[in-house]
């Protein structure tokens, strides 16, 4: 009786939703989700994770006929929701409408209302979807208009200001091939250390053999297993408001199209599926950017340069000065709601890595080659769904990551996590949940809850506790500490949504002591109110205040209000956001993030301090059926200042304003 209800209400009402559904509107619950995941995060490069929905969102998948690994390619569907759609499906047959998903628990109107732009409702046994080969070309270009002392005579940087980008997809149904280029801000173009064009290249081309089932990989991939204890790069979840989304779906191995010059694989790969059986097997050979040096006459390096810039003649010295060799494999097996894998990969590296001589290097890998191992599982029962990894590195270190998603009740959802990873522990390819940027020395238990109490609202909360047993970078010994979040969400109205987010870190940080350096707890609290709705399909609101606080040696404290406006035509060939903020913190330790609005593919999580006014405008203008064109307009003011940045970033004067210019053809 419920689902024919459903399917009469649907009938009745799913022209009216759809015709509520707006590229805008989905285009800004897209950006709340990002913002969600890169909480406080302002060099998270999401590039490719925007590149592979976007693919999607051009090849929709057949609601009624993708299958389990389909769906576990949309980073905002948890391992639970997942599984309710497809029992769904499994239990009442064919899914005809987006308002039909209301009726699965745990799918809100926002989550349907992302969902929609990559599915379609297509027929159980229809054929699959044929697909026109699609080509796109993007430029951009961007340029900050006051000048850095890195460009003042006599010049620092070898080129000029301006940072260029270019790409080039192809996508059909059994080939996809792409190239991207970039130079940036500093870094010569054709010319200088860069002759023949832009400082960084990158290509990939994979081929889908019988009907997609196998796929070959050539140029630039990534590799993406089990949890991420062994092997997971680019992008990847970790803690977030979104405390349902921390479970690591096994993705194999991708095509890469980023501008990250370090995180990826260049070479071959290949994936083929057996039955129940897939194996993945890839052979990389790759130069990186490191600092090279040499110890009684052998060449060695020390570090490893990771930010991608070649502007100065130590920069450009650095720019792919080793090689390193990578192969591996994995075998997984999978039967319904239940898969086991095995991973194994062997990284050599030209000359060997020779780390400083600190304590908090001891048990950091060195040498020239290292091994890593791991098994990993996934596994289904009802309402529960387990999920771990175990692995093993060379460098005689263990380490093993276990969790369960769980809803125990109607309305309740349930994430823990587990990890014990040894200070010995080393894994160069390595992306798990932790709390440290390295998969290394880590001892944590997290816990996560979302909470539907009653309708319009939910309650969204997670704790994490964690130990480091050696040194690191930022310690003076081993240390604990502990992170929470709690977040309310309210549906004000048909398209207003608001939430209050509070959160609590506390983490022991190295301090000056009496006679020797202690740790010394370091707190920073956060607390953010924010509401967002539409004035009417044409326009939409962004409201927020924020407040930060932050305690170790001294305490500071800080705040800011923003206050965006967007506009969107009716028939969506314009569509513009312009913000207005005010911020004002003791210095950088009280930092305020704030998620910006930008071009295509891109995405900015900026921090503020000091005291002063941001504002920006940023639009997409639609020339014609194969023709788009943005442009971002943005400027920051500083009160009471001389100066903005330091060396060779550093500019005379109050401002910064920042240019930035898009287009885009597909054909």
């Amino acid at each position: 009786m419920k689902r024919a209800l459903f399917l009469c209400l649907g009938v009745m009402l799913t022209s009216v939703v759809m015709g509520q559904t707006t590229d805008f509107d989905f285009q800004t619950e897209l950006e709340d989700l990002v913002e969600t995941l890169l909480e406080d995060d302002e060099n998270a490069d999401i590039e490719q994770l925007m590149n592979e929905l976007q693919l999607l969102q051009d090849r929709p998948l057949n609601i009624n006929q993708a299958t389990r690994d389909d769906f576990e390619r949309l980073y905002f569907l948890s391992s639970l929701q997942v599984d309710r759609l497809l029992t769904y499906r499994q239990q009442y047959g064919q899914i005809y409408s987006p308002f039909e998903l209301n009726s699965i628990e745990g799918f809100d109107p926002k989550l349907i209302q992302l969902l929609q732009a990559f599915v379609y409702f297509g027929e159980v046994d229809a054929r699959p979807m044929t697909f026109k080969p699609r080509q796109e070309i993007l430029m951009r270009s961007i340029r900050l208009l006051e000048e850095q002392k890195g460009f003042q005579e006599p010049a620092k940087y070898e080129g000029s200001p301006e940072k260029l980008y270019f790409r080039y997809r192809f996508s059909s149904s059994q080939v996809n091939a792409g190239l991207t280029a970039e130079k940036d801000a500093g870094e010569s173009f054709f010319g200088g250390s860069n002759p023949r064009g832009f400082d960084y290249y990158s290509a990939f081309v994979n081929f889908g053999l019988n009907k997609g089932k196998h796929q070959l990989y050539f140029g630039d991939y990534l590799v993406r297993f089990g949890q991420g204890l062994t092997a997971w790069q680019g992008f990847a979840l970790s803690k977030s408001a979104e405390v349902g989304n921390v479970a690591k779906f096994n993705q194999g191995i991708r095509s890469y199209s980023s501008t990250d010059e370090n995180n990826f694989l260049r070479g071959g790969a290949a994936s083929l599926s057996l039955g129940q059986f897939e194996w993945s097997s890839f052979f990389s050979y790759k130069k990186f950017d490191a600092n090279r040096d040499s110890i009684d006459g052998a060449p060695v390096f020390t570090s490893f340069q990771s930010s991608g810039l070649h502007r100065t003649s130590g920069e450009i010295e650095d720019k792919n000065s080793v090689a390193g060799i990578t192969a591996g494999t994995n075998l997984s097996y999978s039967a319904g709601r239940f898969s086991f894998g095995f991973s194994a990969i062997h990284l050599q590296y030209e000359f060997p890595l020779q780390r400083q001589s600190s304590s908090y290097n001891l048990f950091l890998f060195e040498g020239k080659q290292i091994s890593n191992l791991g098994v990993n599982y996934q596994w289904g029962i009802n309402r529960y769904y387990f999920f771990g990894e175990a692995a093993w590195a060379s460098t005689n270190g263990l380490a093993t990551l276990h969790g369960l998603q769980a809803s125990p009740a109607d309305q309740v959802e349930l994430s823990v996590i587990y990890r014990n990873i040894s200070k010995k522990y080393n894994a160069p390819l390595a992306g798990a949940f932790t709390e440290g940027s390295q998969v290394n020395d880590e001892h944590g238990f997290y816990v996560g809850a979302t909470i539907r109490p009653v309708a319009k609202l939910s309650l969204r909360m997670y704790a994490d506790f964690f130990e480091h047993r050696w040194v690191k970078y930022t310690t003076a010994g081993p240390a604990s500490g502990r992170e929470y979040l709690v977040q309310a969400s309210y549906k004000l109205a048909d398209r207003w949504d608001a939430y209050s987010r509070y959160f609590y870190e506390c983490k022991p940080v190295r301090a000056n002591g009496e006679f020797t350096k202690i740790n010394l707890d370091q707190t920073r609290q956060k607390l953010r109110i924010h509401v967002n709705g539409s004035l009417s399909d044409r326009f939409f609101l962004k409201s927020r205040a924020e407040w930060t606080w932050y305690a170790h040696e001294e305490m500071s404290a800080g705040w800011m209000v923003l206050q965006d406006v967007g506009y969107q035509s009716l028939e969506s060939r314009m569509s513009w956001w312009l913000r207005l903020a005010y911020f004002s913190t003791d210095n950088y330790d009280a930092r305020v993030y704030a998620y910006e609005n930008d071009l295509l593919y891109q995405f900015s999580v900026p921090a503020f301090y000091g005291q002063g006014l941001r504002s920006y405008v940023n639009g997409k203008v639609k020339i014609c059926e194969k023709l788009d064109v943005w442009v971002k307009l943005a400027r920051s003011w500083f009160i009471d200042v001389e100066s903005i940045g330091s060396g060779n970033s550093l500019i005379d004067g109050n401002k910064r304003t920042e240019v930035k210019f898009q287009l885009r053809f597909k054909f």
